[in-house]
């Protein structure tokens, strides 16, 4: 156990996450709790707090403790808060579109610094996200590798927008119905932190900038097989009514995708509130600020 002064925090794995125990997230949090979760939140990445009972506007304002909360570009919102939005499947849908890992809304021009996804109706079992650790994943890799990487830049794709929504009854698109894209470092800086993470994912990251999409494949790939390895990450189990609050920027995540027999016939319904981030730090803008 991780103890602080005003909340008690049990380490996942080695390599990421926690539990966060002693703090009631639907009341004011005084500066000595807020700064102790921040603390936290930076040293392990991804926090999920349990027994966590939460209205729609206290889940907005603890996320929005962390920065302005974004809508979803291609899903609607709630009705009296459109920046959150639900990810619903009902009994018999198995699709999901978060199966591979991935940062979120690596195609927008600023991807989220982070987000909070509270559990609104779980199955009784299955279900779990799945993370890994982006700092894990560049500091094991070869120096030679991280020369090679740490001037690149990749271009990141949404895919057809009705991805989001069309396999889905219940989460309906938003009047945005076009492709996005961005570029963005391939190694960037974490503006906090100033550690360096690997920003990939085959989910978005579709070539390399300069180079076609055949000749980038064979290297993404492997920075993709590196960067999910298991002992590079941590697995969340949902219970009713928890939280998880995760850094976007220094990890990637999957909704683990095992709704079958007894687990199909149950729904499920998340909530998340995406926070906005900042447009991502290359090292060679990290070095040139730092100066």
């Amino acid at each position: 156990m991780w103890n602080y002064q005003n909340i008690r925090v049990k380490p996942i794995t080695g390599a990421m996450g926690a539990e966060v125990f002693d703090v009631d997230l639907s009341q004011d949090l005084d500066t000595a709790t807020w700064e102790e979760i921040r603390d936290a939140f930076h040293r392990f990445v991804v926090l999920i707090f349990r027994d966590q009972e939460l209205t729609d506007q206290q889940q907005f304002d603890f996320s929005a403790r962390f920065g302005k909360i974004i809508p979803h570009p291609y899903v609607t919102g709630l009705p009296d808060h459109p920046e959150i939005f639900q990810i619903i499947r009902e009994p018999g849908e198995s699709y999901s579109w978060d199966s591979f890992y991935h940062s979120d809304l690596m195609f927008l021009e600023r991807p989220p610094l982070g987000a909070t996804l509270y559990a609104k109706e779980i199955p009784p079992y299955g279900g779990d996200t799945a993370f890994c650790n982006m700092y894990l994943a560049y500091q094991t890799l070869s120096d030679g590798m991280k020369a090679l990487l740490d001037g690149l830049e990749a271009v990141n794709e949404s895919g057809d927008p009705a991805k989001y929504h069309n396999r889905y009854e219940s989460m309906h698109e938003r009047k945005q119905t076009s492709a996005l894209g961005a570029t963005h470092p391939v190694v960037r800086v974490h503006p906090e932190t100033g550690r360096k993470a690997l920003f990939i994912s085959l989910a978005f990251t579709k070539r390399f900038k300069g180079m076609t999409e055949k000749e980038s494949l064979p290297l993404l790939k492997y920075l993709y097989d590196h960067a999910t390895q298991v002992n590079f990450g941590c697995r969340l189990q949902w219970e009713p009514q928890s939280l998880a609050l995760w850094d976007n920027r220094v990890s990637l995540h999957h909704g683990v995708a095992d709704y079958f027999g007894e687990n199909a016939k149950h729904r499920r319904v998340m909530q998340r509130a995406t926070i906005e981030g900042e447009v991502p730090i290359a090292i060679r803008d990290a070095v040139k600020h730092a100066a």
